[in-house]
C-alpha cells in the first residue's frame, strides 16, 4: 500500500536556502518580533548614533527578520542602507566605503539631500583617499578616476578631518529621518574581518541620525573579538546598545513547517506509509531535533533523495527518522545503525554507553549529555529500532513486533530491509550524494563552486555528476550556467578504458545525460537554453569542451536533442569551425580529444577544420595520435570476461593528415624520436601502415 503524507500548501520553497523577502511571506510568526525591533527604531534618539543587533545562530531566520525590518522602515521613508563589505578590508576603506553607500542614497532623494551627500562624500574620501578611488561596488560611478584624484585630495587637504567629520555631523543632523545601516552576515567573516567590522561602528556610532541594524550569532562574534584576555562580550557589550535575541520557533509552527516540507519532498515519490509510525517519528524524533528552518530544508532534501532512490521498498517513516539521525546526530547514527554492538537495554543510559569498548569512533562524542539528545535516541530506539540489541528480550515490549510484519511493512527492523537502506546510502553512494549534494547548494558561488569540483577524486567524479542530475529543475539560471561548465570543464578527468562491461556506456555519455536532463527541465520550467548557452559558451576553457555542448543541443543525426533552434545550432557550428580553424596548431596538445575536435565539422556536414602536416611538433602529432585510440570490446553474455582489441581511428587520421604517406611520414618522425611510453601505440600505427584492419563487429 502506498500512501503521502498530508500536505497543506505553503509559501516558500523547502530545497533553496533563501531568506524571506516580504510580510507575505512569514511563516513563522515573526511579525510581532520585526514590530518590536521597529518600533524601538521610531524610539531611538539617534542624535549621537544608535546600534542594534538582531542575534541568532546559523540558520535562525536573521536575514529574513532584517528583510521585514526593512520593508517596514522603507514604508515609514526611513532612508535603508544595505551595506555589504565583504569586498573591502581596513578600517579605512570600510569607512570610505559606508559613507559612499550612504551617499548614493542620499542623492537619489533629491536635491535637497544632495549638499548633505557632497559633505559625506568630501569626508569619505579624505579619511581614507586611496580606498576612495573607485574599484567597484554600486557607489562607483560617483568617485573620482585615479587620474583626477591626486589634485582632488590636494584640495581635500586644506581642510582638516575634523572640521569635514563636523560639517558632516551638522548635516546629518539635520535630516528629518535617521539612516538605518544594515549589515548582515558578520558571523560569516574571520577574526580579522569581524574585529574590522566592530571598529568601523565603533569610529562611526556616534554621528547623529546614524542608526546600525547589526545581524551575527552572538557566540562566534563574542569568541572573534576576545583578545588579550578581555572577553569579546565585555567588547560586544559596550558597542551594542540593544540587542535582540532571535525567538525559538514555536514548536507548533515547526511541527507544521517540518509535515510541509516533508510532504514536498514526497510528493513525486511512491512511497510506503504507516500512518502511525509516521506521526510517532514526527513528534518524537524528527521535530525535537530541529533548530530552525534550515534543518528542516536540509532534511527535506535529503529524504527526497533517499525516498527516491528506495521508493516503496523501504517505509518512509523509517527513511525519515534515518535521515534525521544522520544529519543531526550524525555520531549516534553510526554507532547505533552502522556499526554492530553489543546487547544492551532498552534506556539508552550514556554512562553504560561509554563504559563499552570504543572500537572504531570516540563513544563519548557518539552521544552527549544533553538530554535532548538521549530523549531523540530512546524514541529512535523504541519506534525505529524496536529489534535493537539494545532491547533487552527479557523486556518485551508491545511495541515490537513480529519479523514477518516488519519485513512486510517495510521497516527497517528487519536486518535485511535495514541493509537496502544501507546498501543504497552507504558508503559509495552516500558519499556520492553527499558530495553532489553540497555542490549543489554551491552552484550560485562559482570560485566555491569550482574549488569543490576540484576537490572530487577522479574515480568519484562521474558518480557525484550522476547525482547532480537529481537537481534538474532546480538550479538558478545562475547556477544552472555554473555547475554545466565545471562538468564540461571536468571531463578530461573521467576514467577511461576501465574495467566496466561492454553493456554499460562510457563515463562521457553518463555525463552528457546528465547535462541533457538539466537543461531539458530547465526547458521544461519556462527557462530558455539559448540564453544559457550563450553564458555558457564563453567560459569553457577548450574546443573540446564546448564540442560535447554544440552536439548535445543541437541537431547531429544520434547526439544532437534539439534543445535550441536549427538556426542557433547552426551558428554555434560555424562559430566553432571558425574558431579551429584559427586555432595555432600546438594547441591540439592541450584539448581533451584533438583528433576529435579537428573533424567534428564533418558530423553535420562540414570540412575538416585544419589539417595537419609534417612539419607541426611532435608533441601535435603525439596528442592526435594518442586521441586516435580506441578498442573493439566483445563480451558474450554467459562470461564476464572483455576482450580487448587496440584500433586506431584510421579514416579520420587519413582525413586530418589528407594520406597515408603523410602519416607515414609522420610515423618515421615518432620513431626517430620516440616518447616516452609509446611503443605500444607506434606498433598499433605500423600495423596499420602494414594493411591489418580491425575484423567488422556485427
Amino acid at each position: 500500500m502506498t500512501d503521502h503524507p498530508k500536505k497543506t500548501p505553503s509559501a516558500i520553497s523547502y530545497f533553496a536556502d533563501n531568506p524571506i523577502s516580504t510580510a507575505s511571506e512569514d511563516l513563522l510568526q515573526r511579525s510581532k518580533f520585526v514590530e518590536r525591533i521597529v518600533r524601538e527604531i521610531d524610539m531611538i534618539d539617534a542624535s549621537q548614533g544608535y546600534v542594534l543587533a538582531v542575534m541568532g545562530q546559523w540558520g535562525s531566520g536573521k536575514t529574513s527578520v532584517l528583510n521585514l525590518v526593512k520593508e517596514r522602515l522603507q514604508n515609514k521613508e526611513m532612508l535603508v542602507v544595505d551595506y555589504n563589505p565583504w569586498l573591502l578590508s581596513g578600517t579605512e576603506a570600510l569607512v570610505a566605503g559606508l559613507f559612499g553607500e550612504i551617499n548614493v542614497q542620499l542623492k537619489q532623494r533629491g536635491k535637497q539631500y544632495r549638499s548633505i551627500a557632497t559633505k559625506m562624500l568630501r569626508y569619505s574620501e579624505l579619511v581614507a583617499p586611496f580606498a576612495a578611488i573607485p574599484v567597484a561596488g554600486s557607489w562607483s560611478a560617483g568617485l573620482l578616476a585615479m587620474a583626477t584624484f591626486a589634485k582632488k585630495f590636494r584640495e581635500l587637504r586644506s581642510v582638516s578631518v575634523a572640521a569635514q567629520k563636523e560639517r558632516v555631523t551638522k548635516a546629518l543632523g539635520s535630516l528629518d529621518h535617521p539612516i538605518v545601516a544594515i549589515i548582515d552576515d558578520i558571523d560569516r567573516l574571520d577574526k580579522v574581518e569581524v574585529r574590522e567590522i566592530f571598529k568601523l561602528v565603533r569610529l562611526t556610532a556616534n554621528f547623529p541620525n546614524v542608526i546600525y541594524l547589526l545581524s551575527f550569532d552572538r557566540i562566534r562574534v563574542e569568541n572573534a573579538l576576545t583578545e588579550d584576555g578581555v572577553p569579546g562580550r565585555v567588547y560586544l557589550e559596550k558597542i551594542v546598545q540593544n540587542g535582540f535575541e532571535l525567538p525559538i520557533i514555536p514548536r507548533k509552527v515547526l511541527t507544521r513547517e517540518v509535515a510541509q516540507a516533508l510532504g514536498s519532498a514526497l510528493e513525486q515519490v511512491n512511497v510506503r506509509l504507516d500512518r502511525e509510525v509516521w506521526d510517532n517519528t514526527l513528534l518524537n524524533i524528527v521535530v525535537p531535533a530541529m533548530k530552525n528552518m534550515r534543518d528542516v530544508r536540509r532534511l527535506a532534501m535529503a529524504v527526497r533523495s533517499t525516498a527516491a532512490a528506495l521508493t516503496d521498498s523501504v517505509e518512509v517513516s523509517d527513511i525519515v527518522a534515518l535521515e534525521s539521525m544522520r544529519l543531526f546526530l550524525p555520531d549516534a547514527f553510526w554507532y547505533l545503525v552502522a556499526y554492530q554492538l553489543p546487547e544492551g537495554n532498552s534506556k539508552i543510559n550514556a554512562d553504560e554507553i561509554r563504559s563499552k569498548d570504543e572500537k572504531e569512533i570516540n563513544i563519548s562524542q557518539a552521544l552527549s549529555n544533553v538530554p535532548q539528545n538521549e530523549a531523540i535516541i530512546d524514541a529512535f530506539l523504541r519506534i525505529t529500532l524496536p529489534t535493537s540489541s539494545y532491547y533487552d528480550p527479557g523486556m518485551f515490549s508491545a511495541d515490537i513486533g513480529r519479523p514477518d510484519e516488519y519485513l512486510r511493512k517495510r521497516r527497517v527492523a528487519y536486518s535485511e530491509v535495514m541493509k537496502v537502506y544501507l546498501e543504497q546510502v552507504l558508503p559509495d553512494q552516500l558519499i556520492a550524494f553527499a558530495n553532489a549534494e553540497r555542490i549543489y547548494q554551491l552552484t550560485d558561488d562559482s570560485a566555491a563552486l569550482a574549488h569543490e569540483f576540484n576537490a572530487i577524486a577522479d574515480d568519484e567524479l562521474e558518480d557525484v555528476i550522476s547525482d547532480l542530475g537529481r537537481f534538474a529543475g532546480e538550479y538558478s539560471e545562475a547556477g544552472l550556467i555554473n555547475v554545466i561548465v565545471e562538468i564540461l570543464g571536468a571531463m578530461t578527468r573521467l576514467p577511461r578504458h576501465d574495467d566496466r562491461s561492454v553493456f554499460m556506456p562510457e563515463a562521457r555519455f553518463n555525463v552528457t545525460y546528465v547535462i541533457d536532463k538539466i537543461l531539458e527541465q530547465y526547458r521544461r520550467n519556462g527557462g530558455t537554453v539559448e540564453s544559457a548557452v550563450n553564458a555558457i559558451i564563453p567560459q569553457l576553457q577548450s574546443f573540446s569542451a564546448r564540442l560535447e555542448l554544440i552536439l548535445l543541443i543541437g541537431y547531429v543525426p544520434d547526439t544532437g536533442r534539439r534543445l535550441v533552434s536549427e538556426a542557433y545550432a547552426q551558428q554555434l557550428q560555424e562559430q566553432y569551425e571558425q574558431g579551429v580553424a584559427a586555432m595555432p596548431i600546438e594547441q591540439l596538445v592541450y584539448e581533451d580529444k584533438p583528433l576529435r575536435v579537428l573533424i567534428a565539422p564533418v558530423y553535420w556536414g562540414s570540412h575538416i577544420a585544419q589539417r595537419i602536416d609534417t612539419t607541426a611538433p611532435l608533441s601535435v602529432h603525439y596528442a592526435v595520435f594518442k586521441s586516435a585510440v580506441g578498442e573493439n570490446r566483445h563480451q558474450s553474455f554467459e562470461s564476464t570476461h572483455v576482450h580487448r582489441t587496440p584500433v586506431l581511428a584510421w579514416g579520420e587520421l587519413c582525413g586530418v593528415y589528407s594520406d597515408e604517406s603523410t602519416i607515414e611520414q609522420v610515423y618515421n618522425r615518432m620513431c626517430d624520436d620516440p616518447a616516452p611510453d609509446s611503443s605500444d601505440l607506434l606498433k598499433l600505427i605500423k600495423k596499420y601502415l602494414d594493411g591489418w584492419r580491425p575484423e567488422e563487429i556485427d
